[in-house]
């Protein structure tokens, strides 16, 4: 019974974000980005200079994906491509100026809409939920 219960909301829950992502195929309001495209440039908030293969890590791409995400934000000046100091066969990634606020805009978007659905829960919930959503991440994780 109990499985029954835990498969159906499962299966809830992973349709309402397929939906959700769905919605969101054009570009973040006031950023330009996909939700696509800044999953992948995300990581450069934290360390402005990141090798391709670890973006695409980041982002749960495969280099080549992200290699063809990137040809296009590279050409719209939002990231840059330079060539790793230590080892010329590595490329590694830069925001532009521009692409720094473009992730910004839509981080700050993304949070809003995390923020929306966050406050429909009680503080109790909120951190229920957060305690289960770190448990379940680590066992998806340990699953692959």
């Amino acid at each position: 019974m109990a499985t029954d219960e835990f498969t159906r909301a499962w299966e809830a829950f992973f349709r309402a974000t397929r939906r959700a992502r769905g919605r969101s195929t054009g570009p973040l309001e006031g950023s330009g980005l996909t939700l696509a495209q800044y999953q992948l440039l995300e990581a450069l908030r934290e360390t402005p200079r990141l090798p391709v293969s670890e973006l695409a890590t980041s982002a749960g791409v495969a280099p080549p994906t992200a290699t063809r995400m990137l040809d296009a934000l590279v050409r719209d000046g939002i990231a840059e491509r330079t060539p790793c100091d230590q080892d010329r066969r590595v490329v590694q990634i830069t925001l532009t100026d521009g692409g720094r606020d473009a992730v910004a805009a839509a981080a700050e978007r993304i949070d809003a809409g995390r923020a929306r659905v966050r406050d429909q829960l009680s503080a109790a919930e909120q951190e229920e939920a957060a305690a289960l959503l770190r448990r379940l991440a680590t066992i998806v994780e340990e699953q692959l």
